[in-house]
């Protein structure tokens, strides 16, 4: 497992995470309230996604070092990383776009600003999740 591997893998971790945290706190009636209050709880989720990210790189290199016995390296980028890249950031550019463009359906027949606030969230994390989930497969078949 390369290191561009093991990021994507604790990128998804985290998204399944958090997203499961925010799905068990809206069936527990978290989804209403002000949409300062739901501002604030998604600002919550964003910063314990990045405290995962970077606490998971941390101890994902360390067990797939222990796991190959070799110290986990990041290697130079070479022309299929940067294929990788580029595919992967073209996936997640549609879906966040695609999803953005959706958003601004309901909100147009007069949706709550509640609405807005969960899809400035949810588009961009998404577009993340597609984008890691790219490159995971492309490293996998190309």
């Amino acid at each position: 497992m390369t290191s561009k591997e093991m990021m994507a893998w604790v990128q998804l971790l985290g998204v399944a995470g958090v997203g499961g945290w925010l799905a068990l706190d809206a069936l527990n009636g978290g989804a209403t309230g002000s949409t300062a209050e739901i501002a604030t709880k998604l600002l919550w989720a964003v910063g314990a996604m990045i405290g995962f990210n970077i606490v998971g790189a941390i101890i994902g290199t360390i067990l797939v070092s222990i796991a190959q016995g070799a110290e986990l390296k990041d290697e130079p980028a070479d022309e299929r990383d940067h294929l990788v890249s580029a595919k992967s950031q073209r996936n997640s550019a549609i879906a966040t776009s695609i999803l953005a463009a959706l958003a601004l359906i309901p909100l147009a027949l007069g949706a709550g600003g509640n609405l807005a606030v969960y899809a400035l969230f949810v588009a961009p994390v998404i577009g993340g999740t597609i984008n890691a989930a790219s490159e995971l497969y492309f490293y996998r078949t190309m």
